[in-house]
């Protein structure tokens, strides 16, 4: 119902976070050093990055700062270097128009040998920051993206095993929601799976993956009747990390798993594109695929082939077996892409799922209301219903008030008046007190003849009197006072 859809919109546009306009600006994870020792209050107390950022361009000798969201520290300063620091939001003064961390790409010294010298390989003059060009709220969650929402990347319906290591059980799937359309709906879950043998009675149970790797037939991972790897969003290539090892990156599946090392590194690529918070991926002809997983070990940052913080190694033997790689940045670039299971328009394909996807008819051309239409019609129907109400409770209140009034008249019709009120208001005269009185003492005087007893023959004692006896009686009541 149209007015059910705007009532779920107002309340999704109430409830959720802001979704934070800063796109490319701020950098999640990162604080620049040198903060300046030269302001009184530093650091200062904010409730946002935004607010941080502005305490920053309104102060002299300001060119960056860093928030805590936490804490609520709002850190000003001057150059320094971006290094990674968990809760921390770091950025400049004041963002650019075109941010070129989401468009530009690095000279050919990157990586370099240190970290001033990596960054200036890059036009921006920062090396790009994880999930830097991606959409957030404004708490600094990852959101969905406006245009290129989700996309398949693999299907057990074509062959793909399926069959991941790091799946979660997912037991609160709400009315009309299925396994794969909360998958499709949340940026950081990759893979989603639906199997029946983990259930006692045989019923079919959602798994989702963060990443869901190592999706072989050999792997330990639920055994799925139906499973996909998704992507969401776009991407783009970066840099190619073929000869160069990369440190830091998890070992997802061995070199063994696929028949040749072109058909693991495809699927290796897909790992990666498919997890938002990955980066980096490489494929070694002995050891398989390494992927960036956070969650088990970091990347230094920013990348660089010397001193102790090295991140990429040039010169081992490690390096000269990797035969593919690629550092990649997740991005919401691209023309306007429904998900898969959404209502498609006249001529447009859809994936359906049997069992698992919601029912959907193909839309007529012409049929799909924008939402804002949704939003007036709920509008309008409130206000009739609204109007309805108000005229039904005045007709009760009036109708109230006219028994009142019928009820008060009657009342006062059947009343003598009381001490204080006006005798003709109640159709009181004096005659007719008169009359009153002189019935009351008529009536309280009137003493009925007492017949007298007779006894008759066969009737006993108190049977009844001879017909001459009644004549008698009513002669003397005649010629008494009473008639």
């Amino acid at each position: 119902m149209a007015w059910l859809r705007g009532l779920l919109l107002l309340e999704v546009v109430l409830l959720i976070p802001v979704v934070a306009d800063t796109l490319g600006c701020f950098h999640y994870g990162f604080a620049f050093t040198n903060p300046l020792s030269n302001i009184t209050g530093n650091p200062f107390n904010v409730v946002s990055a935004d607010e941080c950022q502005m305490q920053c361009k309104n102060t002299i000798g300001c060119s960056n700062f860093g928030y805590y969201p936490v804490s609520g520290a709002c850190y000003l300063g001057h150059g320094g270097v971006l290094y990674a620091i968990q809760g921390a939001i770091a950025g400049p003064k004041e963002c650019p128009s075109l941010n070129p961390a989401c468009t530009a790409l690095p000279d050919p010294s990157f990586p370099a040998e240190t970290p001033p010298q990596t960054m200036e390989a890059w036009p921006g003059g920062v090396q790009p920051t994880p999930l830097q060009c991606w959409p957030r709220w404004s708490d600094g969650l990852p959101s969905r993206c406006r245009n290129q929402t989700a996309s398949v990347l693999e299907d057990t319906e074509d062959g793909w095993p399926g069959q991941c290591d790091g799946m979660v059980k997912i037991v609160d799937l709400r009315g009309g929601e299925t396994c794969q359309t909360r998958c499709m709906l949340t940026p950081l879950c990759s893979v989603w799976a639906i199997e029946s043998s983990s259930d006692a009675y045989g019923a079919a149970v959602c798994w989702h993956g963060m990443l869901g790797h190592n999706c072989s037939h050999n792997s330990n991972g639920i055994r799925p009747s139906r499973a996909q790897r998704l992507q969401h969003g776009t991407y783009r290539v970066l840099m190619q990390t073929v000869g160069v090892q990369i440190l830091g990156l998890h070992n997802s599946f061995g070199g063994t798993v696929y028949g040749d090392w072109q058909e693991g590194a495809k699927h290796c690529k897909l790992e990666c594109r498919s997890y938002l918070l990955c980066q980096y991926w490489q494929y070694s002809r002995v050891y398989g695929c390494f992927l960036e997983m956070p969650q088990r070990s970091a990347v230094g940052y920013p990348l660089t082939t010397t001193g102790v913080f090295r991140s990429v190694n040039r010169n081992s033997e490690a390096a000269r077996d990797i035969v593919a790689g690629e550092m990649i940045q997740h991005n919401c670039v691209g023309e306007m892409s429904a998900i898969p299971t959404a209502a498609p328009s006249a001529g447009e394909s859809q994936l359906v799922v049997p069992g698992i996807s919601p029912e959907t008819q193909p839309a007529t051309a012409g049929s799909a209301w924008p939402w804002w239409i949704n939003m007036v019609l709920f509008a309008a129907l409130c206000l009739c219903l609204s109007v309805i109400g108000a005229a039904v409770w005045m007709g009760l209140e009036e109708r109230a008030k006219r028994r009142a009034r019928h009820g008060g008249n009657l009342r006062q019709a059947w009343s003598t008046p009381g001490h204080g009120q006006d005798p003709k208001l109640h159709g009181y005269s004096p005659a007719a007190q008169h009359g009153q009185e002189a019935t009351s003492s008529f009536m309280q005087n009137i003493h009925m003849p007492q017949m007298p007893h007779f006894q008759m023959p066969g009737y006993g004692s108190q049977g009844p009197p001879p017909p001459n006896m009644h004549r008698e009686a009513h002669r003397q009541t005649r010629g008494g006072r009473y008639f």
